[in-house]
């Protein structure tokens, strides 16, 4: 009875309070936070150390090793039974073999913009295949190929594997002996350099150029025009006179045939005979260059291209050089290198790092067969341009009054020798330095030699060439740029007599229809 009455008793509290409201706005109990974790001190750092363990090794910086001297590669000449003259140079590091057929003479020897023309119609096709058999022929062997003419000379080159050797030389063979250049690769040539030609009066760098050409040498000389010609004379240009061109220059008395790379010479030779072997004939007699004469005391001396709007002059204070063949070349060569030919030359380190007056300048000699023409050029802010000439005509004259410091030779020299292994680095360049050996009838042992002919020139042999060849009363000033912001400028430095011309007006050509190859694949 008492256990019941408890549990009634339970029931009927459970059930009051279950009745009872519950108390307003009581938050909910929320349990204590713990307490923080004790604080631990970070260990202090490492102390730095004063020294690394090379310490001493690296307060002074290594001595330069010992020079190392170039020993060129050795290069052998052999004769075909029709006189063709052929050097090699035997290379086994990879089975490459880069060979040219070149012609001796070029495009000096014709007239104006022949002969470049010619150069690039020998690959347009021949007697048995068409420009796109023959390129595909050549790309089927893997073969790099291109053909030129320059002043000098004519080149026909090719960069194959040496197994497939013996093709590329018939194929470069079929070029020499049967090129076609038929009509509708030569419109098709000819629309692209009348292009070119349209292009050049908004270039001012090739506007230069060819201003430069004219100033220095009189009409009938084959320097006086360009390589591309004119559009008068490209207009003109015919089948025939590629022919002609082509009869003259590539002679047997006047190919040298030069290879380098992964073959035998027994086994070159006896392709070569095989190939072109047969080949007879004789060129004319070579067209003899000589030097114009200096220019008159009444002569223009200062011509301005006027460019109106032009925010920079491109300059070029010129006159004609020196041929190839000149006993003073290393002389001229290490001088030329002091004065501008390379990028801490005396003209770049004036005018671009003293000055600002340009982003780079510099000169060159253009030695070819004949006296080629000498320029100190570069780009010029156009208000300073009076101010450049001014620094340019102080450089001359002290390149030409006084000897070059002993540093400057030594590092003139140093930079010319230590380039000599560049001209044989690859088969091709290789090839190429052979095929200029051939065109400028340089001796065998000429890269043998180099580098000692460069250590004998004294400072006073520097200031010699300077004074023989940069001859002060020589020189002409060509600028293309904004007439009426630089003429004032440049007439206050009482150079002689000045000229400003307008470059000629491009052509107003009708459309030139072009000529479908014959080969060219039908539209579906």
């Amino acid at each position: 009875m008492r256990t019941v009455a408890r549990l009634i008793t339970a029931a009927l509290l459970a059930q009051t309070l279950a009745c009872e409201p519950a108390p307003p706005n009581v938050p909910p109990r929320t349990p204590p936070a713990p307490p923080p974790p004790p604080v631990v001190e970070a260990p202090p750092p490492p102390p730095t150390p004063t020294e690394t363990p090379d310490a001493a090794f690296r307060k002074a910086p290594p001595p330069p090793g010992a020079p190392v001297r170039f020993t060129p590669p050795v290069i052998q000449e052999t004769r075909l039974s029709n006189g063709i003259r052929v050097l090699t140079v035997e290379r086994r590091e990879l089975p490459i073999v880069a060979l040219q057929i070149v012609a001796t003479r070029g495009a000096a020897q014709g007239r104006p913009g022949v002969g470049s023309f010619a150069g690039s119609m020998l690959l347009a096709g021949t007697k048995k295949r068409s420009a796109l058999d023959l390129s595909d022929a050549f790309e089927n062997l893997g073969a790099n190929h291109w053909a030129s003419v320059d002043y000098d000379g004519g080149y026909l080159g090719v960069q194959t594997l040496s197994a497939k050797l013996p093709e590329a030389i018939d194929l470069l063979s079929e070029v020499l002996r049967e090129p076609a250049f038929p009509r509708e690769e030569l419109e098709l040539e000819r629309t692209r350099r009348l292009t070119s030609l349209q292009q050049e009066r908004d270039n001012p760098g090739r506007l230069l150029q060819r201003a430069l050409n004219e100033a220095l040498y009189p009409r009938e000389h084959p320097y006086s025009a360009s390589l591309i010609g004119d559009t008068a004379v490209v207009e003109k240009i015919s089948t025939a006179d590629l022919g002609v061109f082509h009869r003259a220059q590539f002679q047997p008395d006047r190919l040298v045939v030069v290879a380098a790379g992964d073959f035998s010479k027994d086994t070159l030779i006896t392709e070569l005979e095989r190939s072109l072997g047969k080949l007879r004939g004789k060129g004319e007699k070579p067209r003899e260059i000589k030097a114009p004469p200096p220019p008159g005391k009444d002569a223009t001396r200062v011509r301005i291209l006027d460019r109106p709007g032009a925010s920079q002059s491109n300059v070029a204070v010129a006159q004609v050089g020196v041929p190839r063949s000149t006993p003073d070349f290393e002389a001229l060569l290490l001088m030329n290198t002091i004065l501008g030919g390379q990028f801490s030359s005396r003209i770049n380190l004036n005018l671009r790092e003293k000055h600002g007056y340009t982003y780079g300048a510099g000169s060159n000699f253009a030695m070819r067969q004949g006296a080629g023409p000498f320029s100190l050029s570069g780009a010029i802010v156009s208000e300073h341009t009076g101010n450049a000439l001014r620094e340019i005509f102080a450089e001359l004259e002290g390149i030409r009054s006084k000897p070059v410091t002993e540093e400057e030779l030594a590092d003139a020299k140093a930079y010319l020798i230590r380039r000599l292994p560049s001209y044989f680095e690859s088969a091709t360049e290789t090839a190429s330095t052979l095929g200029s050996m051939a065109v400028y009838d340089l001796p065998l042992d000429e890269f043998t030699r180099r580098a000692e002919r460069l250590e004998r020139v004294t400072r006073e042999d520097i200031q010699r060439v300077a004074s023989k060849y940069l001859a002060a009363d020589r020189f002409q000033v060509i600028v293309v740029g904004d007439a009426a912001r630089i003429r004032d400028g440049i007439e206050g430095l009482k150079l002689g007599k000045l000229e400003v011309v307008k470059p000629a007006e491009p052509r107003k050509d009708a459309p030139r229809k072009d000529t479908p190859r014959k080969d060219a694949p039908k539209k579906k």
